[in-house]
C-alpha cells in the first residue's frame, strides 16, 4: 500500500524504482533534505505486517518533518510488494529478499528451507531496486523494520552499537549483534558488516490473532 501524505506536506520526490516480480511497483520516498542521507526500508518480508505498517505509518504520520534541514530521509515502505500482497515471507519467485543481496558470504544453498537465497546473488528485481537506491542515496544509515513470533530485539551491523541504544532506551528491547544463526545475503551483511554502513534491524513482535 503507498502511504498517503496530508495535504500539502512537504515532499522531496517520490520515485518508483523498480517493479516485483508480477509487476507492482516499489517505491522510494525522499522525505526531508540534508547533509546525512539516512533510509528506510519495510516489507522485506510479506508476511511481517508490523515491519512494513510502521514505515509506512511514519511516512504518512509526517514527524519527519523535524529533520528538514538536517538529514536526507529516504524511505521504501515495501520493498516486497507481492510478498505483502499475498501474505507470504518471500517474493513471486519463492526467494527470501533478505538472503538474496551479493554478500562475499552468499551460498546458493538454503541454510533452511524458509530461507531460499534465489538462483543468483542479486537476482530478484526487488533486489536490485534496493541495490539502485543505495547506489543512488549513499546512506550514512539503515534501518530495516521486521517482526518475529517471539523475543523482539534491535540487531545492530556495522558501527552501530550506539545508534541500537538509543533505540532500545526508546522501545525497550534488547540489543544484539548476534542472532544466532548465519545471515548470507542479508541487508545487515551487505551494508553493515561488509561496507560499514550503520545498520539496525527493528524485530517487532508480530500479533497473534
Amino acid at each position: 500500500m503507498l502511504p498517503r501524505l496530508g495535504a500539502g506536506e512537504p515532499l522531496a520526490s517520490l520515485q518508483v524504482i523498480g517493479h516485483s516480480v508480477q509487476g507492482r511497483p516499489i517505491y522510494l520516498w525522499q522525505l526531508t533534505q540534508g547533509i546525512r542521507p539516512l533510509l528506510l526500508v519495510g516489507g522485506v518480508h510479506g508476511d511481517e505486517v508490523e515491519g512494513y505498517a510502521l514505515i509506512e505509518r511514519y511516512v504518512a504520520s509526517g514527524k519527519w518533518r523535524s529533520l528538514e534541514g538536517r538529514a536526507a530521509l529516504w524511505a521504501i515502505p515495501c520493498l516486497n510488494p507481492d510478498g505483502c500482497a499475498l501474505g507470504q515471507r518471500l517474493n513471486a519467485n519463492g526467494v527470501d529478499l533478505n538472503r538474496n543481496l551479493p554478500t562475499q558470504d552468499w551460498i546458493a544453498a538454503s541454510l533452511e528451507a524458509r530461507y531460499p537465497p534465489g538462483a543468483a546473488p542479486g537476482s530478484e528485481p526487488e533486489t536490485q531496486a534496493l541495490l539502485a537506491s543505495l547506489a543512488q542515496i549513499r546512506p550514512r544509515f539503515v534501518l530495516s523494520t521486521h517482526s518475529c513470533q517471539n523475543d523482539p530485539y534491535v540487531n545492530y551491523n556495522g558501527p552501530a552499537l550506539e545508534l541500537a541504544q538509543v533505540m532500545a532506551a526508546r522501545n525497550g528491547l534488547p540489543v544484539t549483534d548476534d542472532i544466532s544463526y548465519p545471515t548470507p545475503g542479508s541487508l545487515g551483511t551487505w551494508a553493515g558488516q561488509e561496507r560499514r554502513i550503520p545498520t539496525l534491524t527493528l524485530e517487532l513482535l508480530r500479533r497473534r490473532c
